[in-house]
């Protein structure tokens, strides 16, 4: 290069760099402020507008790939935002919907104790929160964000990994639709408002109150599309398990963790009053059949790719985008992870 050339190209890597580092403060700072006075954004359409700003915040640099990320972003979002109006109009009565198998089950498991009355007795000081509760709505909390914050970050780490995953994700969220259709289900707190179980606070709302915190209305979420006895399953619970599944592969501290979250998640939902021990163990009940299927699917078309990918294309498990080798399902990055 000549030495006009690059003097002429000084200036412009010079704009490039102070782009690249200045997009992501610009967009930490915005998120902040706007946490600081609308709330956090929690409704799906707020978070995904946020997680899409992000990643093309931290991606200026390769600002050609946006039409990619649109492209694998917006069918997800859509999906869900469908999920979201079915899920309320298969919303029936409170009357109506199912409670005393849950009671069942709970008490024997409880051994003739309903758990969550029975933790509330234990550990819930009504107008005197524990340090404990407050945990318990930050866990609560981490279902709002955790799992598209995975999705952001598959996203830029492995492009055949954030298929893998939406996949499942959208399987499972799908899944417990159906169930949700067929079998509506009351919630503990709403069993004790009818007298079914005894009296009981829900905790997070509490907490919320409390806290003071608020959240970015949705643009498109209302009334009509609440299904308060959508219970049966946690959606809460089944995530935890679904992401631990998705990592298994990811080493036994990993394991470890995503565990101990998926545990942390059951506990706060059955203590806060918001699902019965049944609606969990469903939860990671049907996380691990939908895991199995998605798995399925996503080999059938890999197999299917196959028989059609010209000499010379990458196969699976090469390095994508980013030079990353993901790890195929169910197996460690290397034979000495964990």
């Amino acid at each position: 290069m000549s030495a006009s050339a690059q003097v002429v190209a000084a200036p412009r890597r010079l704009v490039s760099s102070a782009v690249a580092i200045g997009a992501p403060l610009v967009y930490v700072a915005a998120l902040s402020i706007t946490i600081a006075t609308l709330g956090l954004p929690v409704a799906r359409d707020q978070l995904f507008f946020w997680l899409v700003l992000g990643l093309a915040a931290f991606s200026v640099g390769a600002w050609r790939t946006w039409g990619a990320m649109l492209l694998s972003w917006l069918p997800l979002f859509s999906l869900l935002v469908a999920y979201d109006f079915l899920r309320g109009a298969v919303s029936v009565a409170p009357a109506r919907a199912h409670v005393t198998t849950q009671i069942a089950v709970d008490r024997w498991l409880g051994g003739g104790a309903d758990p969550t009355v029975w933790l509330q007795q234990h550990l819930w000081s009504p107008g005197r929160p524990h340090w404990y509760d407050y945990g318990v709505w930050a866990v609560y909390m981490t279902h709002f964000f955790v799992v598209w914050l995975v999705a952001a970050w598959l996203w830029r780490a492995s492009r055949r990994r954030f298929a893998h995953y939406t996949t499942l994700t959208v399987l499972l969220t799908m899944a417990a639709f159906v169930v949700y259709w067929r079998y509506p289900a009351q919630p503990p707190w709403m069993a004790s408002d009818g007298m079914r179980i005894g009296s009981l606070d829900r905790i997070v709302p509490t907490i919320w109150d409390q806290l003071g915190v608020k959240s970015i209305q949705s643009v498109y979420e209302n009334g009509d599309v609440v299904n308060p006895v959508a219970a049966m399953p946690s959606l809460h619970a089944a995530y935890p398990v679904m992401l631990l599944l998705f990592f298994w592969g990811a080493g036994r501290r990993v394991r470890a963790g995503l565990a101990l979250y998926a545990l942390a998640m059951g506990f706060a939902l059955v203590y806060s009053g918001e699902h019965f021990v049944l609606d969990i163990l469903v939860g990671w009940a049907l996380a691990g059949v939908t895991f199995v299927l998605a798995r399925a699917v996503v080999a059938a078309a890999d197999k299917a790719r196959a028989l059609h990918r010209a000499p010379g294309v990458d196969r699976p498990g090469e390095p994508d985008e980013l030079g990353v080798r993901p790890p195929e399902w169910g197996r460690g990055a290397s034979a000495g992870s964990g």
